[in-house]
């Protein structure tokens, strides 16, 4: 029996010396199909038809990539540069040791040689297309490893857990980043593992990663990305799975101040159009604006969403994520909007996505009218919609216009956070529908299941109505949507250390078997690296010992200085841990000038008895800032080799904005207080420190890129506060003498 994410025999591993490689005389085995080489073949991704029945051309482009990524770093390791010879699969030498990539249905050598090795294609086959089995023994008096998946990414996968156990590290994208030890040779192995969490990567909806990202991504066994990165056969070839759609969809789908497509019965001037096929609603009105056409409000305003008594568009152009939903108890309406986006997934920009993301307007609010309002509560009303839009592939799928497998994601966020209230839709169909659960804004001072965080306890309850109140009326998959770098946090050096090592196994414990978090940067990571390389490692095995990763990761990363950068990562994770009360909270009330600046007892200025405080104050937060600082002058300051020297150079950077911020926000906090108790002068100190933070964090445009678009011009604009300048300026020369 193999659990996911299962490290058969560990002790084994950890106790058996490596067996050295015979000088010159290892080959790595794998099927080079129609090509010359692997070389080629690993390469040949845009000649593969990813699409088609035949998946024979996308496992050679996978395990041959994969052979080749083991041979470029095998090489690397053991100082060997002429050995690792790739060699297909028909062409095996007959004495050399071997390296088999790919299992018994791939690979003619992995068949030849399954039954000494004690390997099952059948058993493989059950672990799923992303499990394998590496398995390294001694065969005839040679060293045999196989490296097999259950399909081929699971190849791939396997190929990079076996460089993993030989002590390679991806830890950041890009090859400064990629730590390869010296290698003598491969241990007996006989290890098992799948994954367990199914998704596992970044919610993402833009073309912003570099090849070295997605790379990273597959070394370290990472599934999904967005379906608007251009290159979608590389993409594939590392496993990717891509995801499609926003909030924009009604924007999209069902914009209301889009141009009519139909000859409208009543309408002179749009003979040219097909006939209109949609019956025409009593609100009709005709061309309100006089511009001569019909938009699709003005065409069917019974479309869209009824509020205060009137029908509205609901949503703006130049906000197509927000507003009001339409009107979804109309059926035209809903036909509509499910043809358009299932027109999407079959020929259009959604063509070669996976997975869906069906979600409603952001924070939308929903049609008042009395039919829309019988249909239940807002998520009730949802998962009508959901199962419209499944409808709606199947019925494509039965016409042959899509034949990929699609998976449909929704919301359980914000306005449809509350678990449903009734049955769902009679055929619901949980194999291909499953909820997304968001819990924006959670609280990362306390734990996701601590009892004493009245945040993190209200999402923790919906979160059981999803998941396992035995009473739900829910009963399909489930993914937990984390905020890592949610979009007001705008890209602030957060640690999650202990949150990840607590709240990954809950999330997997309570059911939910896909995991992303949102607006992951694409570069300049600093101390990032450590969320998502940690993320990786939880995800794919939640029973990780993450003190053993902080350990192996603090020392690779740091070498020397790894003693001080644990303390200084540990210092940091106290400093933001309040960042949701920081950015959300406080931020936004300077920005507006409100008089009461510290009105919950998550977040206060400072520590008082009479006071509840469940959280880091600010005093505190700016105190456990000059922690940092010293501790990464500190590290600086060591002889160190200089791409570890390059690293922690780029953690200070990125710390260095989260410590402006910090100071930006306290420094306007005191002109504030100083202003208002009549300390003018005090005050005035104050404030001009403010401006001259504010001036630094203007000219940092670095720290905030390589996220989504729009994001923040500068680190001053991603503070949230800027508008607290003006308003203290005003505070203060209204007490001028």
């Amino acid at each position: 029996m193999t659990r996911p994410g299962m490290h058969v025999l560990p002790i084994l591993v950890v106790l058996l010396p490596p067996l050295a490689f015979v000088c010159g005389e290892t080959r790595i085995v794998v099927d080079f199909g129609p090509y010359p080489s692997a070389q080629v073949a690993g390469n040949a991704q845009a000649e593969v038809n990813w699409l088609d029945a035949d998946t024979s051309d996308d496992t050679m482009a996978t395990e041959c990539f994969a052979a080749l990524e083991l041979g470029r770093v095998l090489r690397k390791a053991t100082g060997r540069t002429e050995d690792f010879v790739l060699v297909d699969d028909e062409a095996a030498p007959a004495h050399a040791e071997l390296i088999l990539v790919g299992g018994p249905a791939s690979n003619a050598a992995s068949r030849r040689l399954a039954s000494p090795l004690g390997v099952d294609g059948r058993e493989l086959a059950r672990l799923g297309p992303e499990g394998y089995r590496i398995r390294s023994t001694t065969v005839d008096g040679r060293r045999v490893t196989l490296v097999a998946g259950g399909g081929r990414v699971g190849t791939l996968y396997g190929a990079y857990d076996l460089l993993y156990r030989l002590g390679c590290r991806w830890l950041a994208p890009g090859e400064a980043n990629e730590d390869v030890p010296d290698v003598a040779g491969i241990p007996d192995l006989d290890v098992t593992e799948r994954p367990a969490f199914l998704t596992r990567g970044f919610h993402a909806w833009e073309d912003r990663a570099d090849e070295e990202f997605l790379l990273w991504m597959a070394r370290n066994r990472l599934n999904y990305w967005a379906v608007e990165q251009k290159d979608h056969p590389l993409l594939r070839k590392l496993g990717m799975r891509m995801s499609c759609g926003s909030h924009d969809a009604q924007w999209r789908f069902l914009n209301p101040h889009s141009p009519y497509g139909y000859n409208h019965p009543q309408f002179e001037g749009d003979d040219e159009k097909p006939d209109d096929p949609y019956p025409t609603g009593d609100a009709y009105g005709g061309d309100a604006d006089s511009d001569g056409k019909l938009s699709c409000f003005e065409a069917h305003p019974e479309w869209f969403a009824m509020q205060g008594g009137r029908r509205v568009p609901g949503i703006r152009d130049d906000n197509p994520g927000f507003g009001t939903n339409y009107c979804t108890s109309n059926e035209h309406a809903t036909a509509k909007f499910m043809k358009n986006f299932v027109r999407a997934l079959v020929d259009g920009p959604y063509r070669d996505a996976g997975v869906v993301r069906f979600w409603t307007l952001d924070v939308g609010k929903w049609c008042e009218c009395p039919e829309c309002k019988a249909l239940g509560t807002r998520t009730d009303r949802n998962l009508l919609l959901v199962h419209a839009l499944d409808r709606g592939i199947k019925k494509a799928r039965a016409e042959g216009k899509i034949n990929r497998p699609l998976i449909v994601r929704f919301l359980a966020y914000a306005d449809v956070l509350e678990p449903p209230s009734r049955p769902l839709p009679e055929g619901f169909d949980y194999e291909t529908c499953s909820a997304t659960f968001f819990p924006i804004v959670r609280c990362y001072v306390h734990n996701f299941d601590d009892p004493e965080c009245e945040r993190n306890t209200h999402y923790r309850r919906q979160l059981h109505g999803w998941a396992t109140d035995p009473e739900r009326h829910y009963r399909g998959q489930l993914c937990l949507g984390e905020y890592y770098n949610v979009s007001g946090y705008r890209s602030l050096p957060i640690c999650f250390m202990h949150t990840m090592a607590n709240d990954i196994p809950y999330y997997h414990q309570v059911g939910a078997r896909h995991f992303h978090y949102m607006h992951v940067t694409t570069g300049n990571w600093g101390n990032k690296a450590l969320t998502n390389y940690q993320m990786a490692r939880q995800i794919w095995d939640v029973q990780t010992d993450c003190e053993a990763l902080w350990d192996d990761y603090f020392a690779r990363r740091y070498g020397p200085a790894a003693d001080v950068m644990r303390e200084f990562y540990d210092s940091l994770e106290r400093m933001l841990s309040n960042v949701s009360e920081l950015k959300y909270g406080l931020a936004r009330r300077l920005d507006r000038g409100a008089e009461e600046l510290f009105p919950t007892s998550h977040l206060r200025y400072e520590r008082k008895a009479e006071a509840k405080c469940d959280g880091p104050t600010l005093v505190e937060i700016v105190a456990h800032g000059s922690t940092c600082r010293a501790l990464v002058d500190r590290a600086l300051a060591i002889e160190l080799p200089e791409r570890i020297k390059a690293r922690i150079a780029e953690d200070e950077r990125m710390f260095t904005y989260g410590e402006r911020t910090v100071a930006y926000l306290h420094e306007c906090v005191q002109a504030f207080q100083l202003g208002r108790s009549g300390k003018l002068d005090e005050a005035r100190r104050h404030y001009d420190e403010a401006k001259r933070v504010a001036d630094l964090l203007r000219q940092d445009t670095a720290s905030v890129a390589h996220c989504y678009t729009p994001y923040a011009a500068n680190a001053f604009e991603a503070t949230y506060a800027t508008r607290a300048l003006e308003h203290l300026a005003k505070l203060l020369d209204a007490g001028k003498p």
